[in-house]
């Protein structure tokens, strides 16, 4: 990864990416691949501008070691991490759709009939369909 060090001080380094901006997603694998590096603590990343700042403890010695494994990260590794992460549905995304009423009425329809058959049917015939159902995974 192409970098230059903006500041630094014996426990503090902030640095600037030399590609510039990089996505949320992207600063998302980034945090988590820093702050798995040993010695580094109270990462901060600004995606707009291409910075990252961390704290790092272990003197000039883990400093070599922490540019280093900086140096020898791929951003591209970074990239493709971040296109998975981008092809999932998160909460925020899950909580913003809307369902048609349509969908509604076919799953209030549905939950229905499921409670119905469950209270009208005998115990072993219940266990018996809800493990088809788990088996084959059906409708899910």
């Amino acid at each position: 990864m192409d970098f230059l060090i903006r500041h630094e001080t014996a426990a503090y380094m902030r640095l600037r990416l030399q590609r510039g901006r990089f996505t949320a997603h992207e600063a998302e694998v980034l945090e988590y691949a820093l702050s798995g590096l040993k010695g580094i603590s109270g990462v901060r990343l600004y995606p707009s501008s291409g910075g990252i700042s961390f704290s790092y403890e272990g003197g000039p010695g883990n400093r070599e070691i922490i540019l280093r494994k900086l140096r020898d990260m791929q951003f591209e590794n970074v990239k493709l991490l971040a296109r998975g992460i981008e092809d999932t549905i998160d909460a925020e995304e899950i909580a913003r759709r809307k369902l048609s009423p349509e969908i509604k009425d076919r799953l209030r329809r549905k939950v229905l009939v499921e409670t119905a058959a469950d209270i009208l049917m005998p115990m072993p015939l219940q266990v018996g369909y809800h493990l088809y159902q788990l088996v084959t995974l059906k409708n899910l």
